[in-house]
């Protein structure tokens, strides 16, 4: 017990006085929690680290699992199933195929191969994280990628546990897996959304309650004679609840998260070793693939499936770092005796150089979106643009409309009424029926792209109405060079004066309107002109618009 104790204190102690140098020059923090594990592992011995690190992964993983929009992966689980079983099967056979190459054993190659195979990052996951509804495209594709690649994980955990650390084979654990999951299931449906709906509102018990099942899973999985990590991964499932009481779910765990971050990240700097010319060989070829052919691949590959440019750009970019289940494996076979030394510190190594690889384009990844773009790259890819537009031929006159799921169809009914021509800009292909249903000229793309606004003809147009969230595509439309009138969304009155000073006609924003809707309402309820009924029936109409 005072060992462990003194390890968190060390790893905590110097996690803040890293992060606070981190804080006072505005740097990302990720850099220096490896660095306060570089530090902390002189210290540390190694058992404690992998231990730690097992522990850390683990409640990580049933965190994804919570923040998992279930919702959103029935929606794009075919497309993202398909993109993570490509992308993994052709580069993880390839790195398999190249393990065998260097001379390495089978066992080893495939340590290898799933290290290069299986990509995420933990980086994304902050940007990915978002209001429910508003959350862009290619966030709810990249997280379902990296739900089907960490499925993919744990089938290589239970294989790993039932043919190679066993000492004859074991495949009843893949049934005991597949019962402990249909438990999971059944909680799920049947008693948790019950459970968090009454209670609602009580953060405290919902918290503990989060916690008492991801600690019964994974006893669970123990006693079954599977990984922690299986157990963790179930237990996310099991508590994964769906909207609106997974907003308070999410709430209650974050400061779980904030707990074990610093442990995981401190503890895979803390293993990290002086490399040998045979790790850091292996440490190129895993960089190769995990930084630049996954992220590749998966833009190839969205794109070639129909989406633009920037979805298929940006979703790649989150497949930018070795996943925590390569790690966890990595973690399992030292301590199992059972990997190369080399191959293990090259993928510490990887792992670590790709989580400070991707704080960079977690923050940037727009700018590396249009820097590829100018550079011909997504064009080079295959962007689609033709087979997804339908313009009336000589229209003018007419307003543009992007971002069709944010009140888009608002603005066709204001529209519709003054008899006055729409056109939609959207990348969301799931909308494109509805939209083809109830619009008459639309364009599917990027609204980065020169060439989409080509096609929606704005310098004919009468006016552009942006209502898409997402800071980036409202200054594309802001710095059009047009003379068209553009009134777009914002999130905040600094945003609103950035906008206006550089050039923008008006604002959208939705805080003000629905305040000084709910402002006459109430005016309205407190001097005798409506009832009760009538403000709670504007309240709902309000909310449904």
């Amino acid at each position: 017990m005072d060992e462990i104790l003194f390890t968190l204190t060390l790893i905590f102690g110097l996690a803040a006085v890293f992060l606070l140098v981190a804080a006072q020059r505005g740097l990302p923090a990720i850099p220096f929690y490896l660095l306060a594990g570089v530090v902390a592992g002189l210290a540390i011995d190694e058992a404690q680290l992998l231990d730690l690190a097992q522990w850390g992964i683990a409640f990580l993983v049933l965190l994804f699992g919570i923040h998992v929009d279930v919702e959103s992966f029935r929606s794009t689980g075919r497309i993202s199933v398909a993109v993570g079983l490509l992308q993994a099967g052709l580069v993880g056979g390839l790195a398999v195929g190249l393990g065998l190459l260097f001379g390495l054993d089978s066992v080893n190659a495939v340590y290898f191969g799933v290290a290069a195979a299986l990509s995420s990052s933990l980086v994304a996951t902050s940007y990915l994280d978002g209001e429910p509804g508003i959350r862009p495209t290619y966030a709810r594709i990249a997280e379902s990628i990296h739900f089907t690649e960490d499925l993919l994980g744990v089938l290589v955990v239970i294989a790993l546990g039932a043919f190679v650390y066993a000492a004859a084979p074991a495949v009843e654990q893949f049934a005991v897996a597949a019962g402990l999951f249909a438990f999971a299931l059944g909680i799920r449906y049947l008693v948790f959304h019950r459970l968090t709906a009454r209670l609602r509102g009580d953060a405290e018990v919902m918290m503990l309650v989060a916690v008492s099942f991801a600690i019964g899973f994974i006893a669970l999985a123990e006693a079954a004679g599977l990984s922690i990590v299986v157990g963790a991964f179930a237990a996310g499932i099991a508590i994964a609840d769906d909207y609106p009481h997974s907003l308070e779910l999410v709430d209650t765990v974050d400061d779980l998260e904030d707990f074990f971050s610093p442990i995981f990240f401190v503890t895979v700097g803390a293993l990290l070793a002086i490399p040998t010319v045979e790790s850091i060989g292996y440490t190129l070829v895993l960089l190769a693939a995990v930084l630049v052919l996954n992220p590749l691949l998966v833009a190839l590959v969205l794109l070639r499936g129909g989406f633009d440019g920037r979805t298929a750009i940006r979703t790649g970019l989150t497949l930018d770092q070795v996943s925590t289940f390569s790690l966890f494996i990595a973690i399992e076979a030292v301590g199992a005796g059972r990997i190369a030394r080399p191959v293990f510190d090259a993928i510490v190594l990887a792992a670590a150089l790709s989580m400070i690889v991707a704080t960079y384009t977690g923050r940037h990844a727009d700018e590396i979106n249009g820097w590829l773009r100018e550079r011909g790259v997504v064009r080079a890819l295959g962007e689609p643009l033709g087979d997804r537009t339908h313009v009336t031929e000589g229209l003018t006159d007419h307003v543009i409309v992007v971002d069709f799921e944010h009140g888009g169809r608002q603005v066709l009914e204001a529209c519709s009424f003054l008899d006055r021509p729409v056109l939609v800009i959207e990348d969301d292909p799931v909308l494109l029926e509805a939209i083809r249903d109830e619009c008459d000229n639309y364009v599917y793309g990027d609204v980065l792209n020169d060439r989409v606004w080509e096609r929606a003809a704005v310098d004919d147009a009468a006016l552009v109405v942006s209502l898409t969230p997402e800071r980036d595509r409202a200054e594309a439309v802001v710095e059009l060079q047009s003379d068209v009138p553009r009134l777009v969304r914002v999130d905040g009155t600094d945003a609103a004066a950035a906008f206006l000073d550089r050039g923008a006609t008006g604002v959208i924003y939705p805080d003000a309107i629905a305040a000084e809707r709910v402002g006459d309402d109430l005016e309205a309820l407190l001097a005798d002109e409506i009832s009760r009924e009538e403000f709670a029936e504007r309240g709902r109409a309000h909310f449904e618009a």
